[in-house]
């Protein structure tokens, strides 16, 4: 069965979407601040996947802690659910993110200056501030088309959502993410959920979700009130 290694390949994209925005753009570059955290933090997540066709399900429980020297550290605390799921998928998507992460040390690459074309900000519906994301280059496998919402009272990133720009392998035909993101310890802004629907040639959708619950931020507890709630 291909669908959930081809999921996997979804996560690493997903995971590493932020780094892509434009920095020279102001609007453009708030998403890059806030898509992967990179300063201390400890954080419960709770990861589930499934694929609707195949019955397959399952879900994982861990505690991530970045250190002062920005590695991740993995803990899993509990998990249930299908064997292939959790190994395959779930703790997949963990180890992708913890080589990510060692990659990017001790130097960050540079961002694309033309990565995004970004539209003017105008007022949503939800109350937020709108803007339009359309990659400007075609190929770039984690470049997203859709849109950034922010607040408009301070500026900080609410939600960003949208399709994958290119299909990741041959086997997804249509990858829609959505990012949510909140002021998670004093002015800091950091993600608390990420979600992916994948359409896979054969087994149909698979979907994927993974949620923080931020217990410290650069060594400062944070308080209960503000973890951010699965």
């Amino acid at each position: 069965m291909r669908c959930y290694p081809a999921t996997v390949a979804t996560i690493l994209l997903l995971l590493s979407a932020g780094a892509t925005a434009d920095l020279h753009n102001p609007v453009c570059g708030e998403t890059t601040r806030y898509s992967a955290p990179q300063r201390p933090y400890v954080a419960f997540r709770r990861l589930e996947a499934e694929n609707a066709k195949s019955g397959r399900q399952g879900w994982l429980e861990a505690r991530t802690t970045v250190g002062n020297d920005g590695h991740l550290v993995v803990e899993v605390l509990a998990e249930g659910g299908s064997e292939y799921i959790r190994n395959k998928v779930l703790r997949a998507a963990l180890e992708a993110e913890q080589n990510l992460v060692a990659k990017r040390l001790p130097v960050q690459p540079p961002t694309p200056p033309d990565a995004y074309e970004c539209a003017d900000r105008q007022p949503d519906e939800s109350g937020l501030l709108r803007v339009p994301l359309r990659p400007r280059r075609k190929g770039g496998e984690s470049l997203v088309i859709g849109h950034m919402f922010l607040q408009p009272s301070t500026g900080d990133v609410v939600r960003v959502s949208g399709r994958l720009a290119r299909n990741p392998s041959f086997w997804i035909s249509q990858v829609d993410v959505e990012w949510l993101y909140a002021r998670v310890h004093k002015d800091t802004v950091l993600p608390v959920s990420l979600s992916s629907i994948a359409k896979v040639k054969m087994f149909g959708l698979s979907t994927f979700r993974m949620t923080y619950d931020y217990l410290s931020v650069d060594g400062e507890p944070v308080s209960v009130g503000s973890r951010a709630s699965r």
